[in-house]
């Protein structure tokens, strides 16, 4: 998975801002209080969900903003196109949304199925790292919790599981230990067997209890049988009650049920709104139809007065009229085109002198090829312009760096060492080089000498004492002999005692330790020439500077040289230059000539003069199409007034041109209006007469209605026909009633047989029935009264027998207590069962992961340490490391920095073991702090070149060796 942009929407102090990550390694560089962390913690939200209270982790909600939340831009590896991973506010966690390039969207669970159902834990602990995780290491730490550490970072990347255990164990500890007093279950156990001590002293009373017991149970039983019948008593006596309340509604049901069981009376719906509604409209239509007749009569009368006026006459006055804009508009178009001709000809005139012509030249060339001919002349001419300027301004830019150059050259010979002093400088540094070698070399000499030293001198002195006792042997053997007169014997060992102390003094002569002293005089001699070389010559200088100060002078000459070229190539292209400007000004004359313009026309301004000679042609043709349009006009309006003149005089208008429209208008006019009124007269009788038409075809229709009314009912009048409506109200009325009668007693649960029976009951023989079942009441409730007092003196003896509750509360308090240690055992098994499963998936993991990180954690290391240690070796004993001498060593016995490489290198490791299961980025928040410059940049470069995942490297120490297309600058907003 690789991100290729970050837009945050709101989030933190970070508004409104975007960043292109689209690279493989992102330097993300920013200060104190500048947004890394927020920036960081956005990436694992819009990912993994906005922190929860359960995270303490700040939610960074934006306080000047309404948004919450951003958008990632994103390229799965599985994916043809990039998707865009969109978090916003919504539930705690947010709401996200993943869009695709065809428009589709996804959601929480897509996104989570694509990473692999990793958490946010879990990616910080495995792909995140932080200068916090890499002090842990420097804490005080035994070999074995290192090594745990160490393992740890290359099988799981986290703590989760050591937490896990720890807690379990904790809560195991708390619940019970083998010898323990103050664990849940020990505690638990230990009142267990106090209770059942006290509950053994009680249980000598058991018979006598037990027959009380049975009792108690017998007369329980008995008592609970006759509570049971007294509600029964009770439910069959609230049913009487009820028959009684309801016996009424019964009898009424009863007497509705006789009455309805009759043919009901046929009536039509609405019979009676409908029927006076309809007598109602025959009476009405009636008055309006005489109105409508009367009305009639009176429009004719007036027809018979209006003149109908001649069409002819209206369509020639209309046609007429219709002439007036087109006759207006050429007189007005006539004034035009003399106006516009005179106004030509003076623009003409202006143009003329405008380009130095006294007179019309019709016959100069203006087309397209000689205007570009001179565009192009003219941009030749600035383009050589421009090329001059240039070239003046590169000489005298050339000419005082030369002059610059020579005064560098200058001061570079002044500082230059001379080859003898430079040779001097090599001596003394080989030699210095010798003597450090010979230092070292000695030192290791003077190890293996010494022991070997030591060695000779023990065995030295094991042979000088073996000899000292034979000697004191013999002498005080000889001594003996001495003594007992034995002379011979007694001289003998003296001889050989004698001896062997002789023999002891000749070898024990210790060898004189000359290696020491002549390597001591090698190197003072070494010493010695190297402070005379120094004394003699003066080499008090840096080879290294002086080599650079040589290869300065050696650039510098090679680039003034390079710089007087290159003068002389700017001269002769400026000599150039000045031939090609006169020749272009001897063509641009010419071109004045051919157009006839001023000669003292500026060399711009020709163009101009073209498209000027233009216009005056264009002007000159337009001048003379325009003279034969107004031709043409005043030729069309001397036949307008010929023609109309003769037409009107039929009509009795006398013709003038300006007031002939007007009259034929007014005309035209009274005309129309006589033919209008003529024919909203006819409309308004045809009118008239269709709705007496129609008004007579209703009332039939209602009277028709009317009669099949009362042919419904087979009534003969309309008295008849109300007494049926009547009947029918009442039928109607008495279902209705007989229906809610029926409703009320089904929701009493009165069926049809029982409502059949209580209707041919009287109400006495009712109440007889539930005085009855009353008596009967009270003789139960007596009944169960003795038994209770009865109940009462039996428990009395149990408590008595009880002592006072004290056995059946230990036997409630002992189950009580036996069901805790249960449930508390339950418990242990199950937290032990999980630790088992916990260690053996822990173990199962290291077995199956950690042959393939450490593998994957040698090349790193090796790379990281710049060949240093060449082999990360995992064995039963833990993790170590091989130098490149051949040394094996803990990771306790490495520097600060190494250990934090090796922990690197296996995480690392880890990541690419993984790399089947999860392709995330690596973000790195300022883990190497306290690294030096050299580390640093080596950590970076594996990043940068080895690393096949996206890293994000989030730091307040920017790094300039990383391109400015790999950094990102956060910088703190102020308001």
């Amino acid at each position: 998975m690789k991100i290729l942009s970050v837009n945050i929407y709101g989030y933190g102090k970070i508004i409104k801002q975007e960043f292109n990550t689209n690279q493989d390694f992102i330097q993300i560089f920013g200060e104190n209080e500048a947004g890394k962390s927020t920036m960081m913690s956005f990436i694992h939200s819009v990912l993994f969900g906005f922190p929860t209270k359960k995270e303490q982790e700040p939610r960074r909600e934006p306080r000047m903003h309404n948004l919450y939340g951003g958008r990632l831009t994103v390229k799965f590896k599985d994916e043809p196109e990039p998707v865009e991973i969109e978090r916003l506010k919504g539930k705690v966690q947010g709401d996200v949304k993943v869009y695709f390039k065809d428009g589709t969207t996804k959601g929480e669970e897509w996104l989570t199925k694509k990473m692999n159902y990793i958490d946010k834990r879990t990616y910080r602990s495995i792909f995140s790292f932080d200068v916090l995780g890499l002090q842990d290491i420097h804490k005080n730490m035994t070999e074995d919790k290192l090594q745990e550490y160490l393992l740890r970072a290359g099988a799981l990347g986290s703590h989760e599981y050591d937490e896990m255990l720890n807690a379990i164990d904790k809560e195991l500890k708390m619940l019970y230990k083998r010898n323990g007093i103050n664990p849940v279950i020990n505690t638990e156990l230990q009142d267990l067997n106090d209770l059942s001590e006290k509950i053994r002293g009680l249980e000598k009373h058991e018979e006598e209890y037990k027959m009380f017991i049975n009792e108690q149970v017998k007369t329980l039983e008995s008592l609970n049988s006759k509570k049971h019948a007294l509600n029964q008593m009770e439910m069959i006596r609230k049913q009487k009650m009820k028959e009684v309340m309801y016996h009424k509604d019964i009898k009424d049901w009863k007497a509705l049920e006789s009455k309805l069981n009759i043919e009901p009376v046929n009536f039509p719906e609405r019979g009676i709104e409908r029927y006076e509604s309809l007598r109602n409209h025959v009476k009405q239509t009636a008055k309006d139809i005489g109105l409508r007749q009367e009305k009639l009569k009176t429009l004719i009368a007036e027809i018979q007065h209006v003149k109908f006026p001649d069409k002819n006459i209206i369509s020639y006055l209309e046609a007429l009229q219709k002439e007036e804009p087109e006759i207006k508009q050429q007189n007005m178009e006539a004034v035009r085109l003399s106006n516009s001709a005179a106004n030509l000809e003076n623009e003409i005139l202006n143009l003329q002198k405008d380009i130095g012509w006294q007179e019309e030249h019709p016959d100069v060339d203006d087309s397209n090829i000689v205007r570009e001919s001179v565009q192009s002349l003219l941009s030749k001419y600035d383009e050589i312009m421009l090329e001059e300027q240039y070239l003046i301004r590169e000489i005298d830019h050339l000419r005082a760096d030369i002059k610059q150059l020579d005064a560098e050259i200058e001061e570079s010979e002044r500082n230059q060492i001379d080859d003898g002093r430079m040779k001097k400088k090599r001596e003394v540094l080989d030699r210095e080089f010798e003597l450090v070698e010979k230092k070292r070399m000695y030192q290791l000499i003077e190890k293996d000498y010494e022991r070997e030293k030591r060695e000779r001198d023990r065995v030295k002195n094991w042979q000088a004492a073996l000899i000292i006792t034979i000697s004191i042997i013999a002498i005080a053997i000889g001594v003996m002999f001495i003594i007992n007169n034995s002379y011979l014997y007694g001289g003998l060992s003296l001889a050989v005692g004698a001896a062997a102390l002789f023999i002891l003094v000749i070898t024990n002569n210790r060898e004189q330790d000359t290696l020491k002293t002549d390597y001591q005089q090698e190197v003072d001699t070494l010493q010695d020439e190297i402070n005379a070389l120094k004394n003699e010559y003066d080499i008090d200088f840096d080879i290294d500077d002086a080599k650079d100060l040589r290869q300065e002078l050696k650039g510098l000459r090679a680039k003034r040289n390079s710089f007087s070229v290159k003068l002389d190539d700017l001269k002769e292209t400026l000599s150039v230059n000045e031939a090609n400007q006169d020749h272009l000004n001897t063509q641009l004359a010419e071109v004045k000539h051919n157009l006839k313009v001023n000669p003292e026309l500026d060399d711009k301004y020709i163009v101009d003069a073209i498209y000027t000679i233009r216009q005056i042609k264009q002007k000159r043709h337009q001048i003379n199409r325009e003279q034969q349009e107004l031709d043409n006009i005043t030729k069309n309006l001397n036949d307008f007034d010929t023609r109309v003149s003769e037409e009107v005089s039929a009509f009795g208008i006398h013709y003038k041109q300006t007031s002939i429209f007007h009259e034929a208008g007014q005309l035209s006019s009274k005309l129309q209006k006589d033919e209008a009124m003529y024919y909203n007269l006819r409309e308004q009788a045809d009118l008239l007469e269709n709705e007496i038409t129609v008004l007579e075809e209703r009332n039939a229709a209602s009277q028709r209605e009317l009669n099949q009314l009362l042919d419904y009912v087979e009534a003969d009048d309309e008295e008849e026909y109300y007494y049926y409506a009547r009947k029918h109200s009442e039928y109607i009325n008495n279902v209705n009633r007989f229906k809610e009668l029926s409703d009320k007693l089904d929701e009493e649960h009165f069926d049809y047989d029982l409502r059949n029976e209580l209707s041919g009951r009287l109400l006495a023989d009712l109440k007889a029935d539930e005085d009855n079942i009353g008596a009967q009441l009270d003789n139960l409730n007596e009944q169960i009264q003795l038994e209770q007092e009865a109940l009462v003196k039996i428990n009395n003896e149990i408590k008595l027998l009880e002592s006072d509750g004290k056995l059946s509360e230990l036997n409630h308090l002992y189950g009580m207590r036996k069901g805790v240690v249960q449930s508390l055992a339950e418990e242990y098994m199950s937290l032990t069962y999980i630790r088992i499963l916990i260690e053996t998936h822990i173990k199962a993991i290291k077995d199956e992961r950690l042959p393939i990180v450490i593998e994957e954690a040698r090349e790193t290391f090796e790379f990281v340490t710049k060949g240093r240690y060449i082999n990360v070796i995992y064995s039963d004993e833990g993790i170590f490391v091989k130098h490149k001498n051949g040394q094996v060593f803990h990771p306790l016995e490495l520097s600060q920095s190494t250990k934090e490489m090796l922990y690197i290198s296996l995480r690392l490791s880890l990541i690419r073991a993984l790399k089947g299961y999860y392709q995330l980025p690596i973000i790195i928040d300022d883990a190497f702090v306290h690294f030096d410059s050299e580390r640093t940049k080596t950590i970076l470069d594996y990043f940068r070149s080895k690393s096949d995942d996206q890293v994000l490297y989030f730091t307040c120490n920017l790094n300039t060796s990383i391109p400015s297309a790999q950094t990102i600058k956060l910088k703190e907003k102020t308001k």
